[in-house]
């Protein structure tokens, strides 16, 4: 009889909604963190920097992934990428996602626009996981946007095409702005308040086309943009390491031309994202809520001649990471987090049970204190190598075996290498034994 009752008693609990607290997860494509908030004096964020002035901002937070799929692949399954590829989930659609596990514990569960890398198929979206979703093609501006122009440069034996931007009128030509409406009618209209929520929304911008408006781009001068022209002594990298090797020697006026146009798509998502946060304040939809906003990854704005990202480095691996929760001090946390670690904060904040063989670790301890020491160090792994980065190294292995070392105390836009030198040789033996035991052999040495 004691184990009827027990079963009935569960049997009556499972079937009682779960009052727990609500998420809104909100990610942006190909942001690096040039914001307001991050010291970035030429970036002007002011709907970003009010959020991170409430919530905690992670100064070293990384992604596993260089480019859209395998990051987002990543962090949706909380797996690094020893674990997960950007196949992942057409190879094994078993495999457990953040948003199924939230939707079979009580949640209500949607995502608007790009969360999981999306295709014309879905062949990368878990079926499961959302009770309301919008793919980002069925979300097109209100209004026409503008023609976009073309930023290129003639490097003497062709014209190099390097991306595209736009600049509109009004915010209803730009589609983001038409995502950011169709999250607000999901708590309108489609909104269970008998559930708490899981609500993604994920943002197009600044990935190219640049677009924006003409207020967010007249907003910035162009003069005021600093340049990264590459040492005469940097360190050469391996063939393979860069999209555009050799780099794209711009001259100056294409290079403030591309930062301005990538500066104002910033500006104008920040508009966007501070309208949402305004209006869902206004109607109760945040209260007890955890916000997040981050991104998929980096980008270069002229690093070695790079306008991209793809590459094992600190601007396309670091991410900017702001999260408000309720009740909780403003502060800035220093401690090493990981864009995998976002699954198991998401359910250590809500009393969820945790999803079992995750490879991240939730950082909500940071978010209380943040004085909590981080991880040991962050692991990304790219096309041609891959890279471990402690509080003050980079060190990374690339596919042809070489090793590189960089010191973030006197390099941080890495140019100089020192893992050649003898005086190195330890912290490169201790950071290739973090990679080892992370990610497995080097590729260059599997049989």
């Amino acid at each position: 009889m004691r184990i009827l009752a027990l079963i009935l008693a569960l049997a009556v609990t499972a079937a009682e909604p779960f009052g727990g607290p609500n998420i809104l997860f909100i990610v942006a494509d190909d942001l690096a963190t040039r914001l307001g908030c991050y010291g970035d004096k030429a970036a002007i964020t002011p709907n970003l920097d009010r959020l991170a002035q409430e919530g905690v901002v992670f100064e070293h937070a990384y992604a596993q992934g260089v480019v859209c799929t395998p990051s987002r692949t990543c962090f949706m399954l909380g797996l690094n990428n020893r674990h997960a590829n950007p196949n992942h989930f057409i190879k094994y659609p078993a495999t457990m996602t953040m948003g199924r596990w939230f939707r079979e514990h009580g949640y209500q569960t949607c995502a608007i626009g790009k969360l999981d890398h999306d295709d014309a198929q879905d062949r990368y979206v878990d079926p499961k996981a959302w009770d309301v979703r919008v793919k980002r093609e069925d979300m097109p501006p209100k209004t026409k946007p503008a023609q976009l122009k073309t930023f290129d440069e003639d490097l003497g034996q062709k014209r190099a095409r390097i991306g595209f931007y736009g600049t509109n009128e009004s915010v209803d030509a730009i589609a983001d702005a038409t995502r950011a409406e169709r999250l607000l009618k999901f708590f309108k209209e489609e909104r269970d308040p008998k559930k708490p929520f899981l609500a993604c929304i994920g943002f197009h911008a600044p990935h190219v086309a640049w677009e924006a408006t003409r207020a967010a781009r007249e907003a910035h001068d162009p003069r005021k943009f600093i340049l990264e022209p590459t040492p005469t002594d940097a360190t050469p990298l391996p063939k393979g390491s860069l999209l555009h090797d050799p780099g794209m020697e711009l001259s100056e006026g294409r290079q403030r031309e591309g930062m301005h146009a990538y500066y104002a798509a910033v500006t104008t998502l920040d508009g966007i994202i501070g309208e949402l946060l305004t209006r869902l304040k206004a109607d109760g939809h945040l209260d007890n809520t955890l916000i997040v906003f981050t991104s998929d990854h980096g980008y270069h704005l002229g690093w070695r001649g790079q306008w991209c990202k793809h590459s094992l480095d600190e601007q396309v691996t670091r991410v900017p990471l702001i999260v408000k929760m309720p009740g909780g001090a403003p502060a800035r946390a220093q401690g090493i987090v990981e864009l995998i670690d976002l699954f198991p904060s998401f359910t250590d904040f809500t009393g969820l049970p945790a999803s079992p063989g995750l490879d991240g670790r939730s950082f909500l301890p940071l978010v209380r204190d943040a004085k909590t020491p981080g991880k040991t160090a962050a692991f990304c792994r790219g096309a041609n190598g891959r890279t471990v980065r402690t509080l003050r190294y980079r060190l990374t292995e690339r596919t042809d075996g070489s090793v590189e070392l960089y010191d973030h105390a006197s390099d941080p836009l890495e140019y100089h290498s020192l893992a050649a030198l003898p005086e190195h040789a330890a912290t490169v033996k201790r950071l290739r034994g973090l990679l080892l035991a992370e990610m497995g052999p080097p590729p260059a040495l599997k049989k």
